[in-house]
């Protein structure tokens, strides 16, 4: 029995290791400031928000697991699901029991662009067009598209 609780604790160790060291996409968006006036719970929220908001985040991006998120953070897990229940109450995000949670599709007009984006960024792709090129055509697009 002893060794079976060693085990087990060096197994989750490892495991913990191995997830806080893991990237995923909320690697350098979701950060908790401990002196905050917020809980952690908005601090969470409002990150991920934000992410979404700002295109860090697309939608069907896969977020971490509750744990994992937990433990790159370190806070609670229920700190983490709490937050998680909250975005799937804004609609913000989508989870999917064993598939896990993913951003929620965007509505309306701003989806077609996100799927304009995602067609533009695909297509350069394939053609080879590299980062910076692909970026000043979108530029020079915009420009076009507002002066006429």
């Amino acid at each position: 029995m002893r060794w079976g609780r060693v085990l087990s604790a060096d197994v989750a160790q490892a495991d913990s290791a191995r997830t806080a060291t893991t990237p995923h996409a909320l690697t350098g968006i979701c950060r908790i400031d401990r002196h905050a006036a917020e809980p952690p719970v908005r601090q969470i929220c409002d990150a991920i928000a934000r992410a979404v908001q700002d295109g860090r985040l697309a939608p069907g991006t896969r977020l971490p697991t509750v744990r994992a998120l937990a433990a790159d953070l370190d806070v609670a897990v229920n700190t983490v699901a709490k937050a998680f229940r909250r975005l799937e109450e804004a609609r913000i995000v989508i989870t999917r029991g064993r598939a896990g949670t993913v951003i929620a599709p965007l509505d309306g007009p701003a989806s077609r662009l996100e799927k304009a984006a995602r067609d533009f960024a695909e297509l350069s792709v394939q053609l080879g067009i590299d980062h910076e090129r692909a970026e000043r055509l979108v530029k020079a697009a915009l420009t076009a598209a507002r002066t006429s």
